[in-house]
């Protein structure tokens, strides 16, 4: 169909987006047609609403749909993002679009930003957050033009996370690491197994365990370029994971499947990234953490650990916790976890401060006891 381009993912999964030159790649939700129906189809119908709205948004000027359609094809830090992180903004532009696309650029006063944040904080603070800097993002170009008279967002900052709510992604304990990749090697799913050690010792993004090359590992080294900000990881591999990593073989080992035969002559290729399927394949994001979820649903179902909410970026956050507990400044946890700034190892120090403010209290309500029983000893009480 024109302006219809299928997307086929490693996993197999088939995605269509809307190609129209000019106008910004878009995700559409409509099924595939059989061959011969797409007239009439929801498919059509769909990509001519698409192309209808945003070909409109696109003849306002000085408006913000003006401005997104900019940021997305012009944009030089836009093209850097990691394809994972476009598809989110694509997301979110397209929200934009929809909602205040034809607002004028002019009207982007702190008053209304305010306005903006706070009804997007009615859908949590970290939907809030994405799109204020999102729209930030789009709006500078805007300000260095001189569209805005001033800078909104200094005088509205991030929407605060509620005090009461939970960790999103509670910390591994060396004993839930331990079940789940023994419960990976015990099912032979030697990849996930080796996900969960990298996650847990490197501290790797979801969309980097799937990517990072076998060849990454050398010299007692892991080194690969961070698919968020393209920044070089560089670190020296930790004894816990050459221990997990030597456990396990460094690819799958071929076995027959029921019911098929193996054709003759057929050399099955090693795998080229550190983590793979059981073909020997690379997983796609989605693929590999629905595959780790299985393994922890199951041993929470039989008691073996306390949760069955333990997922990837949890494995990236007890590094970050582990190392800032460790004593690491900012910039140092910042080069182990592949951060663009120093900045942004400070969540990482809060969970580690609350954590060590935890065990500094109990540490004196021990020595206190252990004073007043001494106290006790030295002089007991007169009966």
């Amino acid at each position: 169909m024109k302006f219809v381009q299928q997307i086929r993912q490693p996993n197999g999964a088939v995605y269509l987006y809307l190609r129209k030159k000019g106008l910004p790649s878009v995700r559409l939700t409509a099924p595939i047609p059989d061959p011969g129906c797409e007239a009439g189809s929801a498919l059509e119908a769909e990509v001519r609403r698409l192309i209808e709205t945003l070909e409109a948004a696109v003849g306002l000027p000085g408006t913000l749909a003006e401005a997104t359609r900019a940021y997305e094809l012009k944009d030089a830090n836009f093209k850097a993002l990691a394809d994972s992180t476009k598809a989110s903004y694509r997301e979110i532009l397209k929200e934009f679009d929809a909602t205040i696309g034809g607002v004028a650029i002019a009207s982007f006063t702190p008053a209304y930003v305010l306005q903006l944040r706070d009804a997007w904080a009615k859908r949590g603070h970290r939907c809030a957050n994405l799109r204020r800097q999102v729209l930030r993002n789009v709006l500078k170009r805007s300000l260095i033009a001189g569209q805005l008279e001033r800078d909104p967002f200094p005088l509205v900052g991030e929407a605060r996370r509620p005090a009461d709510l939970p960790e999103p992604h509670i910390l591994w304990s060396a004993h839930v690491v331990d079940q789940v990749i023994e419960a990976a090697v015990a099912q032979k799913k030697f990849g996930i197994a080796r996900a969960v050690a990298v996650g847990r010792y490197v501290g790797a993004r979801r969309g980097d365990l799937v990517k990072i090359a076998a060849a990454a590992r050398q010299a007692g080294r892991i080194r690969f370029l961070s698919g968020k900000k393209r920044v070089l990881v560089d670190v020296a591999e930790d004894p816990e994971l050459t221990a997990w990593l030597s456990a396990t073989p460094a690819a799958q080992p071929e076995t027959p499947r029921r019911g098929r035969k193996s054709p003759a002559n057929v050399t099955v290729l090693p795998p080229r990234t550190l983590v793979y399927t059981l073909r020997n394949l690379r997983y796609s994001e989605d693929g590999l953490g629905l595959e780790l979820g299985k393994i922890v649903s199951k041993l929470h179902e039989a008691g073996a650990i306390d949760s069955d909410r333990y997922d990837l970026h949890g494995l990236r956050h007890t590094r970050g916790v582990e190392l800032a507990l460790a004593g690491c400044t900012d910039a140092e946890g910042a080069a182990m976890m592949g951060h663009h700034n120093a900045a942004s190892f400070v969540q990482y120090r809060r969970q580690a401060d609350r954590i060590q403010l935890s065990d500094n209290a109990a540490g004196k309500v021990i020595e206190l006891r252990r004073a007043a029983a001494e106290s006790a000893a030295v002089n007991p009480p007169v009966k």
